[in-house]
């Protein structure tokens, strides 16, 4: 019996160490992302508040060592948001109250470093990249255009341009890894990511929860 849990216990030691040898190769990986809300504050006494939302990410990270990787991430994220207009000096009194719901994707490169060689291992990250951001708010009036579609034949529409901006955002954060087994990562972490708003009265910094799953070769 004694020999048995001998054989047991070498078996998960040799196991372990298996799950530890993070050889160079890539992670490829999806994560849901759960943003805070956040108010923003602009020049001339205009804010935003927006909502707290549900988001996901796409993560390609390949492996130099144990310890240290190079991330690629593409992020997404919808919220609604609430905003107040100030009128400017010429127009008091013309201020005004809007909801509405803005869109961003944010392609970022940076780099993790895990603590430890094992597979379960704290870690930190940072990263920078360029969010697109659609505020979904019109700034032209509609118009109409008519083309030929190939399933319904000629079509004739209504769209509308609306405000679109692009800012840089960069990022820190901290988690855990944990190799579950020789293919499969998770991850569980906490990002502080910074967008450079240029109309802002500071530069707003927004917390997320991340957690994710990775295919690793």
């Amino acid at each position: 019996m004694r020999s048995h849990y001998l054989g047991a216990a070498a078996l998960l030691l040799f196991s372990t160490a298996a799950l530890a040898e993070r050889q160079p190769g890539w992670d490829f990986g999806a994560e849901l992302v759960y943003n805070f809300s956040q108010d923003i504050s602009f020049d001339g006494g205009s804010h935003a508040s927006i909502d707290d939302d549900l988001g996901v990410a796409l993560s390609f990270t390949y492996r130099f060592n144990p310890r240290l990787e190079l991330l690629f991430a593409l992020d997404w994220n919808s919220a609604d948001y609430d905003i107040h207009v100030a009128p400017g000096d010429a127009l008091a009194g013309l201020g005004f109250d809007a909801t509405g719901e803005l869109e961003y994707w944010t392609p970022r490169v940076g780099a993790n470093f895990n603590f430890l060689e094992g597979p379960l291992t704290p870690y930190v990250t940072a990263a920078v990249g360029w969010s697109f951001i659609d505020t979904n708010i019109p700034d032209s009036p509609p118009q109409t255009a008519c083309w030929w579609d190939p399933w319904f034949g000629y079509y004739c529409g209504t769209y509308q341009n609306t405000r679109s901006i692009d800012e840089l955002v960069y990022d820190v954060g901290a988690g855990v890894r944990w190799d579950v087994s020789s293919t499969i990562t998770l991850r569980l972490g906490y990002e502080k990511h910074w967008l450079d708003l240029g109309e802002a009265t500071s530069t707003p910094g927004f917390d997320q929860i991340k957690f994710g799953i990775a295919a690793r070769y």
